[in-house]
C-alpha cells in the first residue's frame, strides 16, 4: 500500500496529462479546497496565533520553518509553543511532546520537532483537535502559538498566517489532484495569506511579487549520538538516501550542489513506515553511511547493518519573515534568526 501511495504521490507532483474527466475531478477538488483553505478553529484568547502552511501536498517545507521560527522566537525570550498538526498521532488527549515519546504516539512531525526544539525547551503540543492542542498552551503559559500546517483559520482569522512555496516550483504541477499536488487553488492560497515566503530563494518566475526569499541549505549531517558529520567527508563514501518524504527528488538535488550523490536511494511514500523488507534491503547492500531527514530519523535505527544513519541538518534564514512578523513593532525583530530545523 505505501509502495503505491509512493507511486501515486510522484505522479502527482509530476503532473498527469489533463483529460476531460480529470479537469472535471480536479475542478471538483479545486472548489471543495478554495473553500475549506480556513479551518474552523476556535482560538484561544490573550495569544498570538501565527499559521505556517504550505501549498502543495507536502514537501513545501512548511514544518522546517514553522520549527526554526518558533526557536528563534524562544531564543529571544518569546513566551512560545509549536503546535504540531499531530498527523498519524494516537493521543487521546492534549500533551505536551517530548523527545522520547513513541513515533507511533505523537507523530514523525511532531517528535522531530520537539527534539529540535529541546536544547529551548520550547514545547510541543499536539491533541486530536487543534483547538485543543491551542488552549492546552495557553493555559501553560505560553501566549505566542506557532500552528505547523495551518494557513488560515475560521471565523477569526489567525493573528499572522505564512504561506510557504518552494521558491523553484511554488504551486507544484499547477493542478489539484488528480491531475497535481496543488492543495487549493493558487488565488485562494494567495488570499489566505498574510505573508508569503518562497524557500530556497526566489528561483521561478511564477512566484507572486509579494514572496520574501528565505535561504536554505544543508549544513552536515547528524548521527544518533549528535555527532556532526561534514558533507565533504562524505564525498569519498558510498552512501545511500533512505527517506519517507514528499519529492525526495529535490533532496536529491540539493545534495548534488554539495557533491554528495548517493548511490542508492529508496524512497518510500511521504510519512510512511519504514517496513522490514526496506531496512533489510538497506543493510543487504553495505553502504558506508545511509543519508535521511530530521523526521525520518525518528523512525529509524541508528544504524544499518554497520552503516551510521546520518540526519541531514537542514538550515532556514528566518529572518525576512520575523521582520515581517514584527514590522511596526516596538519589540523589534528577534536577532537570532539563522538556526537548525529539520
Amino acid at each position: 500500500m505505501d509502495s503505491l501511495r509512493a507511486r501515486l504521490a510522484r505522479r502527482l507532483e509530476q503532473g498527469i496529462t489533463p483529460s476531460p474527466i480529470g479537469r472535471a475531478f480536479a475542478s471538483a477538488w479545486a472548489t471543495i479546497a478554495a473553500a475549506r483553505v480556513a479551518r474552523p478553529v476556535a482560538l484561544p484568547e490573550g495569544a498570538r496565533v501565527v499559521g505556517v502552511g504550505g501549498a502543495v501536498l507536502g514537501g513545501a517545507g512548511k514544518t522546517p520553518v514553522a520549527i526554526t521560527l518558533a526557536r528563534a522566537l524562544a531564543l529571544e525570550g518569546h513566551p512560545v509553543a509549536l503546535i504540531g498538526h499531530g498527523y498519524h498521532a494516537r493521543t487521546s488527549s492534549p500533551r505536551r511532546v517530548l523527545p522520547d515519546d513513541p513515533v507511533l504516539l505523537v507523530g514523525d512531525d511532531a517528535l522531530c520537532a520537539a527534539r529540535a526544539l529541546a536544547p529551548t525547551n520550547t514545547p510541543v503540543f499536539v491533541a486530536k483537535r487543534r483547538a485543543e492542542a491551542l488552549a492546552f498552551a495557553v493555559r501553560s503559559g505560553k501566549t505566542f502559538l506557532i500552528v505547523d500546517g495551518l494557513l488560515q483559520a475560521a471565523p477569526r482569522r489567525l493573528d499572522d498566517a505564512v504561506l510557504v512555496l518552494d521558491g523553484a516550483s511554488p504551486f507544484g504541477a499547477g493542478f489539484c489532484p488528480p491531475l497535481g499536488d496543488l492543495r487549493a487553488p493558487a488565488p485562494a492560497l494567495l488570499e489566505a495569506a498574510d505573508h508569503v515566503v518562497a524557500l530556497g530563494g526566489a528561483c521561478s518566475p511564477a512566484l507572486p511579487s509579494s514572496a520574501v526569499p528565505l535561504a536554505s541549505s544543508i549544513d552536515g549531517a547528524l548521527d544518533a549520538s549528535g555527532c556532526r558529520h561534514d558533507l565533504t567527508s562524505l564525498l569519498d563514501r558510498r552512501v545511500g538516501l533512505l527517506v519517507a518524504i514528499a519529492r525526495p527528488d529535490r533532496l536529491i538535488t540539493a545534495l548534488g550542489r554539495e557533491g554528495v550523490r548517493p548511490c542508492a536511494a529508496l524512497c518510500l511514500a511521504d510519512h510512511a513506515r519504514f517496513d522490514p523488507e526496506t531496512l533489510d534491503r538497506a543493510r543487504s547492500l553495505g553502504l558506508d553511511a545511509w543519508l535521511t531527514t530530521a523526521r525520518c530519523a525518528t523512525k529509524l535505527p541508528p544504524r544499518l547493518g554497520s552503516a551510521p544513519v546520518l540526519a541531514l541538518d537542514h538550515r532556514v534564514d528566518v529572518g525576512p519573515l520575523l521582520a515581517r512578523l514584527f514590522r511596526g513593532s516596538r519589540e523589534g525583530a528577534p536577532a537570532c534568526a539563522r538556526l537548525p530545523a529539520p
